[in-house]
């Protein structure tokens, strides 16, 4: 369902997703194909502490940078939206802007000065 904004005309753009939204691989895909702003996407599992830690953090962002799609897709769910990003440790947050992968940071218990630096490439 697309919400729509003033102004926003009939473009066809992606639906514009609030705050944190878990996606699934096909939306995904049509998310980075058809999405201009910045794109960051989170892949993370249920047994994942690190994941869980990092989500509120992502949230925030989110909240904070509406200028910027923030998802996440289930790892567990979506195997092979995994294996196309060749994501191996999670939580693995990818940045994109049309398409193109820019940005990687990946794995474990990501500490607080790299979580501070999210909004670096933003």
């Amino acid at each position: 369902m697309r919400r729509r904004r003033p102004g926003d005309g009939d473009d066809r753009r992606a639906p514009q997703l609030s705050a944190l939204a878990d996606i699934g691989a096909a939306e995904l895909e049509d998310l980075l194909r058809r999405e201009d702003r910045l794109v960051l996407v989170e892949f993370w599992t249920r047994g994942c502490e690190p994941c869980r830690e990092l989500r509120p953090r992502l949230h925030e962002l989110a909240e904070r940078h509406r200028d910027v799609c923030v998802v996440a897709v289930d790892a567990d769910e979506h195997p092979g939206a995994v294996r196309r990003h060749a994501v191996r440790i999670f939580p693995t947050l990818l940045f994109f802007k049309r398409g193109q992968e820019l940005h990687r940071l990946k794995g474990g218990a990501l500490p607080e000065s790299t979580l501070e630096r999210l909004e670096d490439p933003l």
